[in-house]
């Protein structure tokens, strides 16, 4: 495992983590979610790495080592020029995300998908299941104009992202792991929400989803949606009926990451 900063369209330093092996079968480029840094996914890397692919992953602006406001970003597509500035490190890849990594890389599949080979998404934030305080929802209009940067808490019971205590535990420890978004990053991921619906038909790469049919946090009904109106010829739909948020960390991952490899051995 080696690391090294990259800069983004913009100058911001991020922080990309390599699990290299020789003869690769493809590049996978990791995009984690909201608050997530890649000292959460050697597990993930070795299971592609025993299955031949090499791995990179992406800390986004703000997330892990990466520089930038924890919880903020002035615009969803500035998450995009990250993975961009990876892709451009790494060369054309399958992109595996998660969550908010899943908004994020549909956002950019549907605006630029330039040398990304295919997607795979777990758990997409394409919608929440949850539902935030009103006040907070109905304030954010205001506080994105007023205090755009103003951290406030985002709401997640840490219990819901695995059913493993010892997975929950490790995050709640975790020092590079926070809790805040700012109004203007709760604006922007409406807007990209917005942007990926309004595109994906006109998709055409192969994309996986990976959906969580217990997940309280992202709504697995909006994944399904999404997965349906995708324009993709190859297209391919797995759910867990009784797994969490975290598929990649719930008790059966082996499984979940088996499906992930099968699914890049039929399109690498």
């Amino acid at each position: 495992m080696t690391n090294t900063t990259l800069a983004s369209a913009d100058g911001t330093h991020l922080n990309l983590v390599r699990w290299d092996i020789e003869s690769p079968k493809a590049q996978v480029l990791l995009v984690g979610g909201l608050a997530e840094h890649m000292g959460r996914y050697p597990h993930v890397a070795k299971a592609l790495n025993d299955a031949g692919y090499a791995v990179a992953g992406v800390e986004l602006r703000g997330h892990g080592h990466s520089a930038g406001k924890r919880g903020h970003v002035e615009d969803f597509a500035d998450y995009g020029a990250d993975v961009r500035a990876a892709l451009d490190e790494v060369g054309p890849s399958f992109i595996v995300c998660h969550s908010m990594g899943g908004l994020v890389s549909s956002d950019l599949v549907v605006r630029d998908p330039k040398d990304i080979r295919g997607w795979a998404m777990s758990n997409p934030l394409l919608g929440l299941r949850f539902e935030p305080p009103r006040w907070k929802v109905a304030g954010s209009r205001l506080l994105n104009k007023l205090v755009p940067r103003l951290s406030l808490s985002n709401e997640l019971d840490t219990s819901w992202i695995s059913r493993d205590p010892e997975v929950v535990a490790r995050y709640e420890a975790d020092p590079l792991v926070f809790g805040t978004i700012t109004p203007r990053w709760f604006m922007s991921s409406l807007a990209a929400q917005e942007r990926v619906f309004a595109g994906a038909a006109a998709i055409t790469i192969p994309h996986l989803s990976l959906v969580g049919d217990a997940d309280p946090i992202t709504n697995p009904d909006a994944a399904i949606r999404f997965f349906e109106a995708c324009g993709s010829e190859s297209k391919t739909l797995k759910r867990y009926e009784e797994l969490v948020h975290e598929l990649f960390n719930e008790p059966e991952k082996d499984q979940v990451l088996a499906d992930l490899v099968a699914w890049l051995d039929a399109h690498a």
